[in-house]
């Protein structure tokens, strides 16, 4: 259910790129501190995978943040978070 949540934000994350919206700061603010754990945790398991996503993340809450856009960026968040909802409905 977790993993769900977490998704759905980065959807909302992806969207928000997309279409700022009076969203933005706080989801870049979710964002932010859930790339610097994933990346945190990355490095502590040495798991390759974590640290991007957590870059992703990272990279993301930051346009969000200070209200700017690589105009591509958006296709990362929605893809990560549409793939963790697969993986997370999955697994029940």
């Amino acid at each position: 259910m977790l993993l769900i949540i977490l998704s759905l934000i980065d959807i909302a994350v992806g969207i928000s790129l997309i279409f700022p919206n009076f969203l933005g700061f706080f989801l870049g603010i979710i964002t932010s501190l859930k790339g610097i754990s994933s990346t945190v945790g990355g490095v502590t398991m040495k798991e390759i995978v974590f640290i991007i996503l957590g870059i992703i993340d990272i990279i993301a809450g930051l346009m969000l943040i200070f209200n700017f856009t690589i105009p591509w960026f958006w296709v990362l968040p929605m893809v990560k978070g549409i793939y963790s909802v697969i993986v997370g409905l999955g697994s029940k």
